[in-house]
């Protein structure tokens, strides 16, 4: 029997703490899910939070969250307005790196990343997406992609970007499979990446 489709509502405070366990589950390997539920917990308090930011939860009957996107409109502006707004709950579960110069670079490199890629891609962003097992292969994540597309249309942006592990087949398929078109490869954090971009004035 198939399962019922997900409800789509807005990424909002109270969806933090499922969407950061499941950001830590799903993006286990990445930089952000090594800093803790905690920081990660504050993260997406924050982004829906701010002008710049933005997202998605799949929820479903019981009103669990089963998937989630957030994007930023700029995402050198979300993270400045994030440190604004959320600076001393954020700051809390990082304290425990202070004395972790390598954790501290790349906590560096992450800020001023948005920069570096400069204007060879837009400044808007989908940031994360991750989906239960159990809601893979039933559409959820296209659906999410979709609501954040029309998002970004309804805030007037024509273009958005997406960075992916260039060894992660399925992620660059998917992505591939939304409508994004490769940009560029970079590197970030020692790993080769892929960015891909996504126009919006294409309706799907």
């Amino acid at each position: 029997m198939t399962a019922p489709a997900p409800h789509l509502v807005a990424l909002d405070r109270s969806h933090a703490k499922q969407v950061a366990a499941l950001h830590a589950e799903g993006i286990a390997s990445g930089f952000l899910a090594s800093l803790g539920q905690g920081f990660l917990t504050q993260l997406y308090a924050a982004i829906p939070a701010c002008p710049a930011g933005f997202g998605f939860v799949a929820l479903d009957e019981a009103g669990d969250v089963q998937g989630f996107i957030a994007c930023a409109s700029s995402t050198g502006t979300l993270y400045k307005q994030s440190l604004r707004r959320r600076f001393l709950p954020m700051a809390w579960p990082l304290l425990r790196f202070m004395l972790r110069p390598s954790v501290i670079k790349r906590m560096i490199n992450t800020l001023r990343y948005p920069a570096e890629v400069g204007d060879a891609v837009p400044a808007a962003e989908l940031l994360s997406i991750v989906i239960t097992p159990a809601l893979r292969g039933q559409g959820a994540g296209k659906a999410l992609v979709a609501a954040a597309t029309d998002e970004f249309r309804r805030r007037g942006i024509d273009r958005y970007k997406v960075a992916v592990w260039d060894q992660n087949e399925g992620a660059n398929a998917f992505y591939k499979s939304c409508g994004f078109e490769f940009a560029l490869a970079r590197e970030h954090h020692g790993l080769g990446m892929h960015l891909y971009v996504r126009d919006v004035t294409d309706r799907d």
